[in-house]
């Protein structure tokens, strides 16, 4: 027995009877039909579905009930709701489109499903860093991590907190669900496109495996200033076609900084009001800023007649990250020609406000929004009140739409505070993955084995727990991963390993010891033109910082090398007078030494009265010893700094993101270059100076090139 779940919505209603007709013919398996519409068409749907049923021959047919919601932002509850009062074995889930656009073939598998403990349907996908790649229909079923309507699944299946998935993404949420009470760890199957024999499928079914699925990823091209892996969409102009789809007026107005600065640029811009009405598109421009709005109406009733009508195809999507008609839809459109090449950008409403540094970002580095994986990483022991505090902090912050897995790396003497703040803390923004080591290991294996990339877009973000961070951080590394990994090849550097979050006040590296640092003073007595800008050096930073993918590996391998003194002895010192060759127990003594052999360097910031995006708040632990308080106040007060808050009018006076020269990120030939002692310096006098001393220490002067190959580097 069978009970289908059919959205009705404005767009569809005119062509209620067709799609009902598939359930009003006699059938043994569908018992009940439920169908879901907007409070506002609810009158007029009874009516036409009473007209439809009096006319109607069939005999028998299922019991069929209306369920109205009240708004858009109830669509997804009262869709998932409406699964819990189903009391037949299976459950059909359909979307507007109901049965329409499937094969005879798909349709009566949908309305008479074998007997297979997985959601089954025609539209199947894998998470990827991008939004989704969809699986290829082949001629058997295909594993997917999650199905999209219509599919078709046994009714106990779904779990019974299953309507409070309505504030996620409930079928990817499904399809996780799922996947973790199945053997094959699968989030369902994809219909084969030809199904029409299915006595040969019931006979010979068998459940294939994921690592089979062939895929069709949402974004083509290859592109890499040093040609390696990393996967990037070259649009073939620099400027594009963007358009910005929006429920209301007032959404647009909060993202008007954006648009209208894109537009500026010679964007093309589009804008779709879809739940407004068409008197109010002509508030849709403000000063200098003038705006084509459009909304859907009895000639253009859907988002894919919408996006048919404009003259070219977007290159990027702009859309609310909310459950409501449309947000499914897009998902089916953009699966279609000639949308796939299409980038879609999914931000929540809360972060719009904070989202004008979106507007700096260039065609190239928009349409690769989505393919960088950026992993937080938490290494922790037994301060309970700094891990909570950083914790609280990143849970605040700010992600723009992005998924993000989070790891908690604890040390083997963590206390029972911690990890009861381990235990309680709740991560609202993705995955969580919680490691304890067995074994004592300290600050350098804990550090360095705390992530491991596993693709060249894959990006770690390191955090010792004495950290906390600004809510926009996480704009900050957007922004400049984009520009510097993603942009234009002239952006793009093998010699830069990572991006930094804190400000540099102090130098600690001078064989006379710390020095203060201010690098604003140091570009204006240098008459560097413009001494706000953002800057590279050779330090690498501890305090919260991005680490590039080839890099880290590089490090393990070079730090395999080292610990095992194959090149040379532990104690031999690398670097010529440096004092980090007295931190014997620290990663970055050896990391330090990686980056002075290839020239390596790390983008820092630089706002104004040493705005940072991190602060460490210097508490005793592996570095910092227990002193007397003044002393330890003293030092503390050195290393804080003040973070960069969520910009309001009760602020002026901090800096905001775009606080930079001309409001973007310079290019990468711009920027200052600094040496391990606070030094500017020229990369190619970095790279000399790492080269004479590799031949001094291997005695081996063949030449390097940077391929990341720590055995090649020490001549193994």
């Amino acid at each position: 027995s069978l009970t289908a779940i059919l959205p009705v919505l404005p767009h569809s209603f005119e062509g209620l009877e067709a799609l009902l007709s598939p359930f009003l013919a006699p059938s043994d398996t569908v018992r009940e039909v439920f169908l879901v519409c907007p409070q506002t068409i609810l009158s007029d749907a009874r009516r036409l579905l009473k007209k439809i049923l009096s006319y109607n021959d069939a005999v028998g047919h299922p019991n069929i009930s209306l369920l109205p919601y009240t708004s858009s932002s109830f669509y997804n509850s009262t869709l998932t709701s409406v699964v819990s009062r189903v009391r037949t074995e299976w459950v059909l889930v359909l979307d507007s489109f109901g049965l329409r656009d499937l094969s005879s073939g798909q349709q009566a598998y949908l309305l008479s499903p074998l007997s297979v403990s997985l959601p089954v349907g025609p539209n199947g996908f894998l998470r990827f860093p991008a939004n989704f790649s969809r699986i290829l229909a082949t001629s058997d079923f295909e594993p997917a991590e999650y199905l999209i309507p219509p599919f078709v699944a046994p009714t106990y299946l779904f779990p019974r907190f299953f309507s409070r998935l309505a504030d996620s993404d409930p079928w990817l949420a499904f399809g996780v669900h799922v996947a973790k009470t199945h053997l094959e760890k699968i989030g369902g199957l994809v219909l084969p496109s030809d199904i029409s024999n299915l006595q040969c499928c019931a006979q010979n079914f068998h459940i294939p495996s994921l690592e089979t699925t062939r895929i069709e990823h949402n974004q083509t091209g290859i592109l890499s200033a040093d040609n390696n892996s990393r996967t990037q969409k070259q649009p073939t102009s620099a400027l594009g076609h963007l358009v910005l789809a929006v429920p209301h007026l007032e959404d647009l107005r909060a993202f008007m900084p954006v648009v209208c600065r894109l537009q500026s640029i010679g964007h093309t811009i589009s804008v779709l009001l879809y739940q407004a009405s068409s008197s109010d598109t002509v508030y849709c421009s403000s000063e200098g800023c003038a705006l084509q709005c459009s909304t859907l109406s009895h000639t253009v009733p859907t988002l894919h007649s919408w996006l048919d009508s404009l003259d070219a195809s977007p290159d990027v999507i702009f859309a609310l990250d909310i459950q409501d008609f449309l947000s499914a839809t897009f998902t089916m459109v953009l699966l279609h020609e000639p949308y796939r090449k299409t980038t879609f950008i999914r931000l929540p409403r809360a972060d719009i406000p904070h989202s004008e540094w979106i507007g700096s970002l260039t065609l190239r580095e928009l349409r690769n929004w989505n393919v960088p994986e950026i992993t937080i990483s938490v290494i922790t022991d037994h301060r309970p009140h700094s891990l909570q505090r950083l914790l609280t902090s990143l849970t605040r912050a700010r992600y723009f739409g992005e998924r993000i897995g989070l790891r908690i790396n604890l040390e083997q003497t963590a206390d029972f505070e911690t990890l009861r703040v381990v235990q309680d803390f709740e991560w609202p923004h993705g995955d969580v993955f919680v490691h304890r080591r067995v074994i004592h290991g300290g600050l350098l294996p804990a550090v360095v084995e705390s992530w491991y990339p596993n693709s060249n877009d894959s990006y770690g973000l390191l955090f010792e727990d004495d950290i906390e961070v600004s809510p926009l951080f996480f704009a900050w590394v957007k922004m400049t991963v984009l520009r510097y990994r993603y942009g234009g090849p002239e952006n793009i550097s093998p010699s830069v390993f990572g991006i930094s979050l804190y400000q540099q006040k102090m130098i600690e590296l001078r064989p006379e010891g710390r020095r203060s640092f201010d690098a604003r003073a140091l570009f204006t007595a240098d008459g560097i033109p413009n001494p706000s800008t953002p800057y590279l050096s050779q330090i690498p930073c501890s305090w919260g910082a991005v680490y590039f993918p080839e890099h880290w590996r590089e490090f393990h391998d070079y730090l395999s090398i080292r610990l095992s003194e194959y090149s040379m002895k532990i104690q031999e010192n690398v670097i010529p007078d440096i004092r980090s060759n007295k931190w014997v127990k620290s990663w970055k003594k050896y990391f330090i030494e990686l980056v002075y052999l290839r020239g390596y360097v790390m983008l820092y910031p630089n706002y104004a009265n040493f705005t940072s995006l991190s602060t460490n708040h210097l508490e005793i632990g592996s570095h910092v010893k227990d002193q007397p308080e003044e002393e330890y106040l003293r030092k503390k007060a050195l290393f804080m700094l003040p973070l960069m808050p969520l910009m309001n009018a009760s602020l002026p006076l901090f800096p905001g993101l775009l606080d930079l020269p001309e409001q973007k990120l310079p290019s990468l030939s711009s920027l200052p270059v600094l040496d391990l002692t606070g030094k500017l310096c020229l990369a190619s006098k970095l790279l000399e100076r790492g080269t004479k001393r590799r031949t001094e220490l291997t005695g081996c002067s063949a030449t390097i090139s940077l391929t990341y190959d720590a055995r090649e580097l020490m001549c193994l």
